[in-house]
């Protein structure tokens, strides 16, 4: 079992993403979208919101929109990149942006050729195989993407690159979701899209192998409090859920409360860079 949290470089720092907290908090308060259940929150929106600064991609690619706070996110951190965004259930899109091209099909349906390799970000926030996904994101020559759902072993509804790392693979039955998860799910289903969240991965070491002979980065970003008890309600000790410390220990000002209350939200969102 491999508990890693992070191989590679990255172009920032711990106190880098500690010095930049409060910049975000004030942002964060005029966020479009208050009650973003199934969707990020502070300590995920934090993490992109930095790193998708210090990358500045001409593109961004969003797989994944919900209600769409990720997308202006995305305007936030750069306002220059051409923004695409994937959603296969447009109807629950609650924040539009103008700058963006909207797309009703699966990430790998769609012809990417157009698109600057080199200077593109994948975000994926759409509980698919995260495995089957890297290689897709290598096949098409991209070399960077976010994967917002990196959840530990048994837990999470999709098959993740950390499942992946510690070896455990993912059993869909009986699926850990929460009740927005379940919604997803059924209308992916009633849609007749191939959900490729449900197939079951046997527990293996070959796929982390693959993972470290393809990426130059792996970083999972620290949460920025680490809180007594995991989202699940169990105790979030580094034997069961490996994770880099917190950038926080307890709250010393005002900005910091929303970090707090929304730290249970936090699902180990990592960053790659392809080789």
């Amino acid at each position: 079992m491999d508990q890693l949290t992070s191989f590679g470089d990255v172009n920032w720092t711990r106190e880098e993403l500690t010095a930049s907290l409060e910049e975000f908090a004030k942002l964060y308060s005029g966020r479009p979208i208050r009650d973003n259940r199934g969707g990020m929150k502070a300590p995920h929106m934090f993490s992109t919101w930095f790193a998708l600064r210090r990358l500045q991609p001409s593109v961004v690619v969003e797989s994944g929109v919900w209600h769409g706070q990720g997308t202006w996110l995305i305007e936030q951190a750069c306002p220059k990149a051409e923004i695409v965004c994937i959603e296969i259930a447009p109807k629950w899109i609650q924040y539009r942006s103008q700058r963006a091209r909207y797309f009703d099909r699966d990430f790998a349906t769609l012809d990417w050729n157009g698109l600057p390799k080199d200077d593109t970000v994948l975000f994926f926030d759409d509980h698919q195989n995260a495995y089957e996904r890297l290689k897709v994101t290598r096949w098409f020559g991209f070399r960077h993407a976010f994967f917002e759902d990196n959840y530990p072993a048994s837990r999470g509804d999709c098959y993740s690159l950390k499942k992946a790392f510690l070896g455990v693979g993912f059993d869909p039955t009986p699926p850990q979701l929460s009740p927005v998860n379940r919604i997803k799910r059924t209308v992916r289903r009633l849609l007749g899209v191939q959900d490729g969240s449900t197939g079951a991965v046997p527990p293996n070491t070959l796929d982390a192998a693959y993972i470290r002979a393809n990426l130059a980065a792996y970083y999972e970003f620290p949460p920025v409090f680490h809180l007594p008890q995991t989202r699940w309600g169990d105790p979030w000790i580094n034997d069961h859920y490996p994770t880099p410390p917190p950038l926080l220990n307890r709250v010393e000002a005002p900005f910091q409360q929303v970090y707090f209350d929304e730290a249970g939200d936090y699902t180990w969102i990592c960053y790659v860079r392809t080789k």
